[in-house]
């Protein structure tokens, strides 16, 4: 079953990958957009949290399969600590 979710993972992450470049190469869509973060947060879903294998190569899937999702997560953290931590009075000199 861990092989199953590894490989369904990393087809979803394929797709996803290949939306991403269809948005570089032929223009802005929101649906791609949203589709391809969907697909992201699904393959690091499926990814199966422990395997039974002392494999280099499934470590290696692992750290690219969730590479996006990770970085997508820490951007949006990120946002939320600095709208937190600002200033919440907006100064406007004229």
């Amino acid at each position: 079953m861990h092989n199953f979710r590894a490989v369904l993972s990393l087809l979803i992450f394929i797709l996803s990958t290949y939306l991403v470049i269809d948005l570089v190469l032929f223009g802005f869509n929101w649906a791609v957009l949203l589709s391809s973060f969907v697909g992201f947060a699904c393959s690091d879903y499926l990814w199966p949290a422990q395997h039974d294998h002392d494999s280099h190569w499934y470590d290696l899937l692992e750290v690219v399969v969730e590479f996006p999702f990770r970085a997508v997560a820490l951007l949006l953290r990120s946002l939320g600590r600095l709208i937190k931590h600002s200033d919440s009075s907006i100064d406007l000199e004229l």
